[in-house]
């Protein structure tokens, strides 16, 4: 994975106990939306983390 440059999102997921392939697809989902914009993508997983998204799983298309 990148350096974290903006919100460190990997800490609040460790301390939230977000399993290691949850974060990962939170990841991929969200950068679909911002490839290209590295602090929106950060602020966006930081959101999904905290938000507790991931305890719901992640909408398959």
């Amino acid at each position: 994975m990148e350096k974290i440059e903006y919100f460190d999102y990997q800490k609040v997921a460790k301390e939230m106990n977000v399993p290691d392939n949850t974060l990962k697809e939170i990841e991929e989902e969200v950068k679909k939306e911002f490839p290209k914009d590295k602090m929106m993508y950060e602020l966006h997983v930081l959101r999904a983390v905290r938000s507790k998204y991931w305890q719901k799983g992640i909408k398959q298309d």
